[in-house]
């Protein structure tokens, strides 16, 4: 069995001052809580993505991407990092809030930050990057969740209604096993139950979404008969089951294209839970990646947890 990296160090969230990251930052607040940790605020000077208004298709690639922010874009920054810090401390007077200014892409700031604090896991507000530019330059979201060692939430769609199940997204195999683990101890710790759903693979299409080459692919990987998915997916919940006893567990089968069969869950629930795999490139170009797709389309946060072995 793998386990995810989890930390046992403080909460790490992205912040640049939207109100995508300050929802963001209040997601993290109430998890460190729930956790008796702290919270480390990070932003980044250099942005992965060219500036709003900007064309990437008449600009050259190395001209697109900004290079790093001068010292007198960044200390606006710091005075909104200082000023969310102070709102923390007086509201959250027990919570242990410190702050980080970094030079770097996203991506590169918020896995180093975290690996030197062994943080317990990344939280990041949506962005609202166009197809074009998560096909050229990538996703923030996207970006650090393949290169974070530790599960990684970015918190979008609607605010979750109370009580709202988590949706485990699993086909049994190794590389979704932390994250059967991440979903059950989260469910525990906010009395929540797990609905975990297996989608039956369909093989002949690429991306649910958003296909890029607009038509067909071949998946080489053939499907299973839905009885020996159920079993595979027994057989990974049952350790968890017996660990989280106080959970309540629901099999569902989705139906359709995975990714917009767990979209589909996602609504009305807490957090959507995935592992991530890490195909190729090219391969994820072609047919696309389940969890990609769940953090840009997903109705409520999403988890993706990586898969590290264990000794």
């Amino acid at each position: 069995m793998s386990a995810a990296q989890t930390g046992t160090g403080p909460v790490v969230t992205g912040f640049d001052g939207s109100p995508e990251a300050r929802r963001a930052v209040r997601w993290a607040v109430a998890e460190a809580k729930t956790r008796g940790l702290g919270l480390v605020l990070a932003y980044c000077t250099h942005d992965r993505l060219p500036p709003p208004g900007s064309d990437p298709v008449a600009t050259p690639l190395n001209e697109a991407v900004p290079h790093a922010a001068d010292e007198a874009d960044v200390e606006p920054a710091r005075r909104q990092l200082a000023s969310m810090a102070e709102a923390l401390k007086r509201s959250e007077p027990d919570l242990d809030v410190r702050t980080v200014v970094g030079g770097g892409t996203p991506e590169q700031v918020l896995t180093s930050v975290a690996d030197e604090t062994d943080a317990a896991m990344i939280v990041l507000g949506e962005s609202h990057t166009g197809l074009f530019a998560r096909a050229v330059l990538g996703s923030t979201e996207s970006e650090v969740t393949k290169t974070a060692g530790r599960p990684v939430v970015v918190v979008r769609g609607d605010e979750p209604p109370p009580g709202g199940p988590v949706i485990l997204g699993t086909d049994g195999s190794e590389h979704s096993a932390p994250a059967a683990g991440f979903a059950f101890d989260f469910a525990s710790r906010h009395g929540l139950t797990v609905h975990a759903v297996h989608v039956a693979r369909m093989p002949l299409w690429g991306p649910a979404s958003e296909p890029l080459l607009g038509g067909p692919v071949l998946d080489p990987a053939p499907g299973i008969p839905q009885e020996v998915a159920d079993q595979l997916v027994a057989r990974q919940l049952e350790p968890w089951r017996e660990r989280y006893p106080e959970v309540s567990v629901e099999l569902v089968h989705g139906v359709g294209p995975a990714a917009q069969a767990l979209t589909v869950q996602s609504s009305e629930s807490a957090l959507l839970v995935l592992g991530r795999s890490d195909h190729g490139d090219l391969r994820r170009l072609l047919l696309g990646s389940i969890s990609d797709d769940a953090l840009h389309h997903a109705h409520c946060p999403v988890a993706v947890v990586r898969a590290q072995p264990v000794d």
